[in-house]
C-alpha cells in the first residue's frame, strides 16, 4: 500500500455514510431522549423511606430532565419551562419538576453509563481535561488578560479502545493529578486488559493499579528512565518491562507496536464532549458537577450507540 507523500495529510471517506447520516439525525430526535418508560413512570411511586415529604418524581424522570438540559445547554429554568411546553404540546397530564427540584435532586442522583461492554476484557484509554465552572474565556484573556479568578474542574475519563464508550470517569479538583485518579477509574471496571495513558501516567499511582487488576500497562517512559530493580512491587516491574521495551525496540516502533497510538482516541471523545455538551460546567457544587459529567457520558454513549463513522483512507 502506497503511503501518504511527506507534509501531505492523509483523506479519509466514510463508508458506510447512509446510516451514519440516519445516526446524526435520530440524535435530534426527542424520542430517543425521553422513552415511554420514563415517562410512564415520572412521578414517583415508591416510598423513598426516609423522614420527611415523599418525593414528587421519580429519579429517572429527574434524569432525563437533566438529559435535555445537557443535550440543549439550557439553564435549569429554561429545562422546566422546556418540559412544560412540550408536555402541553403533547397534551400530558404531568408536571415537569421545578428548576429548584432539577439542582436539588441532581447531587447524588444515581446514573448508568449505559455502555455495552461485555465480561470479555477491555482495553482502555485514559486522560484528563480541565471543564471551566466560571471565569474568563480563552479570548478574553489572551486580549485583554486576567481580571477575576477562574475556577475548573478535571475530568478523568476512561474509553474502551473498540466500541469508543466512555467506561469511566471521575470529576476531582482542578489540582488532582492525571495519575492519581487511575484506581478510581479502574474501579469502575469489571476486566482490564490493557490501559493506554500518556507521560503524565508514568508513576507508581498508575502502575500499582494497572499491576493489582493483572493488567497490562502502555504509557511511556519518561526520557532518561531506569530500571527500579532492589525490592520493586508489581507496579515496578510492569515499568521496567515497559522501560526496556522502549530501550530495545525504540520509541517510534515501539509506539507503533504496543498499540500507543490508539491513545489519540480519548483525546477524540474529549473532544466530542466539548464539542457536544460545552467545555464549561453548569452546575456550582461538586456532587451536582458530578451528576453532570455522568449525564454527559451517557449521552455520547447513546449517541456512539446511534451510529458511528466507519472510514477508510484513500
Amino acid at each position: 500500500m502506497d503511503a501518504t507523500p511527506m507534509g501531505q495529510k492523509a483523506t479519509y471517506k466514510v463508508s458506510n455514510w447512509k446510516d451514519y447520516n440516519r445516526s446524526l439525525i435520530n440524535r435530534g430526535n426527542l424520542t430517543v431522549w425521553i422513552s415511554d418508560e420514563a415517562l410512564i413512570a415520572w412521578n414517583a411511586t415508591v416510598p423513598s423511606g426516609r423522614r420527611g415529604r415523599a418525593k414528587t418524581y421519580s429519579d429517572l424522570a429527574i434524569e432525563t430532565a437533566l438529559t435535555l438540559r445537557g443535550l440543549l445547554r439550557l439553564p435549569l429554568r429554561q429545562t422546566q419551562g422546556f418540559i412544560e411546553g412540550l408536555f402541553k404540546l403533547l397534551d400530558l397530564k404531568l408536571d415537569a419538576p421545578s428548576y429548584s427540584t432539577l439542582s436539588r435532586r441532581a447531587d447524588g442522583l444515581g446514573i448508568d453509563l449505559a455502555a455495552l461492554t461485555g465480561k470479555s476484557p477491555v482495553n482502555v484509554v485514559v486522560d484528563a481535561t480541565g471543564l471551566k465552572v466560571f471565569g474568563e474565556g480563552e479570548w478574553k484573556m489572551r486580549t485583554h488578560g486576567k481580571d477575576k479568578r477562574r475556577t475548573w474542574r478535571k475530568l478523568h475519563i476512561a474509553i474502551n479502545r473498540e466500541t469508543h464508550e466512555i467506561i469511566a470517569l471521575t470529576l476531582t479538583e482542578s489540582n488532582v493529578h492525571d495519575s492519581m485518579e487511575t484506581k478510581s477509574l479502574l474501579d469502575q471496571i469489571d476486566n482490564v486488559a490493557t490501559v493506554t495513558g500518556d507521560k503524565g501516567y508514568d508513576n507508581k499511582n498508575a502502575y500499582d493499579p494497572i499491576a493489582a487488576r493483572n493488567a497490562r500497562a502502555i504509557i511511556p517512559p519518561r526520557s532518561g528512565a531506569a530500571l527500579k530493580l532492589k525490592n520493586p512491587t508489581w507496579g515496578d516491574v510492569e515499568r521496567n518491562r515497559l522501560v526496556r521495551e522502549n530501550h530495545l525496540l525504540g520509541k517510534d516502533a515501539w509506539k507503533s507496536g504496543s498499540g500507543y497510538r490508539k491513545r489519540v482516541l480519548v483525546e477524540t471523545g474529549i473532544g466530542r464532549y466539548k464539542r457536544t455538551l460545552g467545555a464549561s460546567l453548569h452546575s456550582r457544587r461538586l456532587g451536582r458537577q458530578r451528576a453532570e459529567v455522568r449525564l454527559g457520558a451517557k449521552i455520547l454513549n447513546k449517541m456512539t450507540h446511534l451510529g458511528m463513522p466507519k472510514s477508510y483512507k484513500v
